[in-house]
């Protein structure tokens, strides 16, 4: 078509698809849509009465704008997409009446949203648009039209398609949403592949470099693959031919526990990766955040990604996901036994290329995040009593027919179930027998199988068969998570005293023992090289099931003592975790699944309790995920650990680890920006610790410490100075006063505008924090940010940008997080810094920065978000570049929305004062 002519098209098209969209629903949902013209419109609805949860994509929702307004520009001179506004907007309205939609509906739009900014980028500076271009924005246009105005249909219950009739509004509107990313990553390939012809477009365009052939697999995978060969077919077609030009895609293998769905995922992954198919494959464990996240640590060391570093987990996530986008590796990525979308989707790839596969019992998972989905089910009898004969070619008698009729015997009882299979062929091998002799054993006992069920006393036959001291490893490895398992967390690095029944894991023979019979039974896996173990969660479950509530008691506070024993504690002088980061974060993972099961315990068990250790060891958790700033973790362990506590015996133990919750919990949420609930909760813990006897000067004096930081940050700094006062006097004449506590009575000194005073105790804190024999970086770190906050008051603006290099240099070369927001504190001070000494180009650069780390914490930590965005608006104003007003002034917007999500009755959001005074002391 001629350019007139293919204009005339779109314009005629798409008046028809409005037309035909607008009749389709009803007439107040119609009213609502036509209340709604542009995004000035929707933006002050959204402001004003909106939950949070759809505030939040207020930024997304610039990429439409930008997508809009190429529509009606580069397409056609009459070209209207005011109905999409409203159409959002009316979607928007709708799915605050019900909790499950609002909990997903506004993360579909703001996908749809990342969508459209693909295509903004590549596309939108253009100043010549081919007809290829506008054929894909076209159809992304009608995708856009189409899934916004069935969504709404579906919350009503109108549905034309029959065969999803008993579908629920929301599983309609997923299918829909599927099919929509779907269609639109395909446009947006397409649209990549033209431009990269051009090469002048990836000019200055940075690669992040690492290995270009890589394979990461479980260490302890099943080696026996049998008959899926269609599966592997079936994953092939869904996931599409792999070439730089396609999208990426996604498949969800789903289906019962056992059934195979991680051997399937294995075993196509490493099959296709020695067919040269996959450049690099990729295993992520999905079970938890905290698996989630020290797979994606171990992907870019694996990788070699210039900045990875083990004790920073967050800052690997962004390498791996900048890799994800800028690689021309072809890869697969395998998400391993996920339980929700909520835990994934921070780690699921943001790329326009690659695979990737997730296994699940969660069906769910088939709609979002994954395009498709793939069903495996058990075996029928015939191909599962093959499957035993195939595990069992060594132990079958001369009568192949008994044996054959046998097999497909026990196949019919267990339903195909491939992991039971595997089991009783485990058991047949382990007692020598045949197949038709274990038949007739088993038939001779119909009693236990009728009463329990045939897959459970399949497990009982294999657990009955243990000795003491295997049933005690087992028990402790179904309290573990189940895969990644080290081999000290058994016992090889002991500390202290064990009970009788542990004394075993002490002895490398006896333990290496219990580890093969529990290998030969195919209840756990060993990787030789590593030692690492792995169990299945059915194993696990199973276990638990088999033992008495007393043995289930003393297996979990066995497997508490054992955990414990190789988890850092805490520096109780030092009032830090910093220095031990590495093992706490190798260790986190087994601690989490002990919190998680004791909540499942209770709730089954009437008289499970916990131990001492158990409380003890939940505090060291508390620590570590307040340093690392993991706030809902934190919040979460301390929430279990107020229950555990109660159900402890009285006395002077039980009230220090409740003054040891109250700690964390104060020191998380005053980083959170709220000191006056920090207070509050500070005061109840100091209460406690004023009541022990004796009394523990040091840890009284941290608390009166801490009760001071919270003051200082509710912006009452002689109050504040009181507390740090008292907080020295609790320390008394022991040496080495914590320089921290020195440091922020310096704070407190210049928020009074005393600042000789401050000045003084800072130089003489600073000369003490550079002279000790091991320097803590953190505390240094901190010094160092204390001296520039000093010069900025002062206005010394030079000094002041020294200053904050020497706190983010101090902070890094302690090899800490780089996404820790103190580093992004500095970062933004750094450019606040520029901005005052007119380095305007500088500012921005520093800002940016400093975004990529407050982004990352946006929803636990909006106003520090919002502040950065604040100053980022002022700097691009004063930058003298036309072009950036337009983006000044949405961030700006965009700031107002994060500060109302802490204060909603804010008054004044044009000064600094509005953002620092809701915004933690330490980094202000």
């Amino acid at each position: 078509m001629e350019t007139a002519e293919l204009a005339t098209f779109f314009e005629v098209n798409w008046s028809q698809e409005v037309s035909r969209c607008k009749a389709s629903v009803d007439q107040d949902d119609l009213e609502t849509i036509q209340r709604f013209k542009s995004w000035g419109d929707i933006k002050d609805e959204l402001i004003g009465s909106f939950p949070p949860s759809i505030i939040l994509i207020q930024p997304a929702l610039r990429h439409f704008n930008d997508f809009f307004a190429f529509f009606e520009t580069k397409l056609g001179p009459r070209l209207d997409a005011s109905y999409l506004w409203g159409t959002i907007a009316c979607l928007s309205q709708l799915c605050t009446e019900d909790q499950n939609l609002l909990a997903k509906i506004p993360r579909m739009i703001k996908s749809l949203a990342h969508r459209a900014e693909t295509f903004n980028r590549y596309c939108g500076d253009a100043t010549t648009v081919s007809h290829t271009i506008q054929e894909a924005c076209f159809d992304m246009q009608i995708q856009f039209a189409e899934f916004f105005t069935n969504a709404i249909r579906h919350i009503h219950g109108f549905d034309e398609e029959s065969m999803y009739k008993a579908e629920t509004p929301l599983q309609l509107i997923e299918r829909r949403f599927a099919l929509t990313n779907q269609e639109l990553g395909e446009a947006v390939a397409r649209v990549e592949k033209l431009i990269t012809v051009d090469s002048s477009l990836h000019k200055g365009m940075s690669r992040i470099s690492g290995l270009s052939r890589c394979l990461m697999i479980p260490a302890t995978r099943t080696t026996r693959f049998f008959n899926r060969i269609d599966v592997l077919q079936d994953v092939d077609r869904l996931l599409g031919r792999v070439t730089k030009e396609t999208p990426f895609r996604s498949v969800a293998i789903h289906g019962m526990a056992g059934v195979g769905k991680s051997s399937i995922a294995s075993t196509y992954m490493e099959t296709r990766y020695k067919e040269n198919v996959y450049d690099v494959c990729l295993w992520v464990r999905g079970e938890k955040s905290a698996s989630l996240r020290q797979s994606f640590t171990d992907i870019a060391l694996r990788l070699k990604l210039p900045g990875a570093h083990r004790q920073s987990p967050d800052d690997n996530l962004n390498l791996v996901q900048d890799w994800f986008q800028s690689t021309e590796s072809a890869w697969l990525v395998v998400y391993d036994n996920v339980e929700s979308t909520d835990i994934l989707m921070p780690y699921w790839p943001v790329s326009s290329k690659g695979r990737a596969i997730i296994t699940t019992r969660n069906q769910s998972l088939a709609f979002e995040p994954a395009s498709e989905g793939l069903e495996v089910k058990s075996w029928d009898a015939m191909t599962g009593s093959e499957f035993l004969l195939w595990l069992l070619k060594r132990n079958i008698s001369m009568d192949l027919e008994a044996e054959s009729d046998s097999a497909l015997a026990l196949s019919q009882r267990l339903g195909g179930h491939a992991l039971v299979i595997s089991q009783l062929a485990c058991l047949i091998h382990k007692f020598n027998f045949s197949i038709r002799d274990f038949m007739i054993v088993y038939l001779k006992n119909p009693r236990m199988a009728h009463e329990r069920g045939e897959f459970k006393a399949i497990w009982e036959i294999s657990f009955q068969s243990l000795n003491e001291d295997c049933r005690t490893l087992l028990g402790i490895v179904s309290f573990l998570m189940p895969d990644s398992i080290p081999h000290e967390v058994l016992g090889g690095e002991v500390h202290g005293d064990l009970p009788d029944d542990l004394v075993f894991c002490l002895n490398d023979v006896r333990l290496f023992q219990c580890l093969g019979i529990l290998s030969d039974l195919g209840l756990i896996k060993r990787d030789i090289e590593t030692g690492t173990l792995s169990t299945h969660r059915i194993v696990q479950t199973q276990f638990k099931y088999f033992l008495t509530s007393e043995e289930r008691q003393k297996s979990f506070n066995n497997t508490v003592l054992l955990v414990a024993d190789v988890f850092p504690p805490e520096d109780t002088k030092a009032g830090q975790l910093y220095e031990r980061w590495d093992g706490c974060n190798r260790y986190i993972q087994h601690a989490i699944s002990l919190r998680d099961c004791f909540l499942e315990e209770q709730k089954t068990t009437k008289d499970f309790k916990p131990s001492w250790q158990f409380c003890d060891l939940l505090n060291r958790c508390q620590r570590y995920f307040f340093e690392i700033k993991a706030a809902e973790d934190c919040q979460k362990t301390c929430d279990v650990n107020h229950i555990a506590v109660e159900q402890l015996e009285d006395g002077p133990r039980k009230e220090d680890y409740k003054a040891t919750i109250l700690s964390h919990e104060a020191q998380m949420v005053e980083s959170l920006g709220d000191a006056e609930r920090a207070i509050r909760l500070n005061e109840k813990g100091y209460v406690i610790r004023l009541a022990e006897r004796p009394r523990n000067k040091v840890v009284l004096c941290y608390t009166a410490a801490n009760l001071g930081y919270c003051y200082s940050a509710a912006n009452k700094p002689a109050i504040a100075v009181e507390w740090l006062d008292k907080a020295r006097e609790w320390w008394g004449d022991l040496p080495n006063f914590p320089l921290n506590i020195v440091a922020n009575k310096a704070r407190c000194f210049i928020q009074l505008g005393e600042f000789e005073k401050a000045k003084s105790l800072a130089d003489s804190c600073m000369t003490e924090m550079q002279d000790v024999d091991r320097v803590n970086w953190a505390t240094l770190g901190y010094g160092y940010f204390l001296m520039g906050v000093y010069h900025h008051r002062v206005k010394e603006f030079e000094a002041v940008e020294q200053h904050f290099v020497q706190a983010q240099n101090a902070w890094l070369k302690g090899d800490l997080t780089r996404l820790h927001p103190f580093n992004g504190g500095c970062m933004y001070r750094i450019g606040l810094s520029c901005l005052y000494q007119g380095k305007v180009e500088s500012a921005i650069k520093h800002f940016n920065d400093a975004l990529v780390v407050t982004k990352l914490h946006r929803n636990t930590r909006p106003v520090e978000h919002a502040r950065v965005l604040f100053k980022l608006s002022e700097a691009l104003l004063q930058d003298g570049n036309q072009s950036s007003d337009q983006e000044a002034l949405a961030m700006r917007d965009e700031a107002e929305a994060y500060l109302r999500m802490r204060d909603p009755n804010f008054s004044d959001s044009g000064t600094e004062d509005t953002y620092d005074r809701l915004i933690t002391i330490f980094w202000r």
